[in-house]
């Protein structure tokens, strides 16, 4: 299977808000992966591709969130079983349509400083 990202993409917990668009109603999830052209957020109802979010993203070290216009790519069922038992979710890919540049920059540049490796001093 070929790969069709267009970005590097970083396994990271953050926390996001989104609004379904046109409502108002705001929700709470955490993301498990980002990009420069997206992210894969846990949410707890499914969304149908196609829909439009508007989303805030707090990056560590930066005041100001990330914010965007973004659009439902796929959405799919997912579950945790752990020693406390099981956890549904539901897991959604999201790819940005609207995003400052500036936000866009620092997206990319958390994703790959995150991904270097830390050199240690001795």
């Amino acid at each position: 299977m070929e790969e069709r990202r267009r970005f590097v993409r970083l396994d990271t917990r953050l926390e996001v808000t989104y609004t379904v668009l046109p409502t108002t109603k705001t929700q709470q999830a955490v993301t498990k992966g980002i990009g420069g052209g997206g992210i894969c957020f846990f949410a707890d109802a499914e969304l149908k591709p196609g829909e439009r979010l508007q989303v805030a993203m707090k990056l560590p070290g930066r005041e100001q969130p990330v914010n965007g216009t973004a659009e439902v790519v796929w959405c799919e069922p997912y579950e945790v079983i752990g020693k406390a038992g099981r956890q549904r979710s539901i897991e959604i890919g999201v790819r940005f349509l609207e995003i400052a540049p500036q936000d866009q920059e620092a997206v990319m540049q958390h994703v790959i400083l995150s991904l270097k490796p830390r050199t240690t001093v001795s």
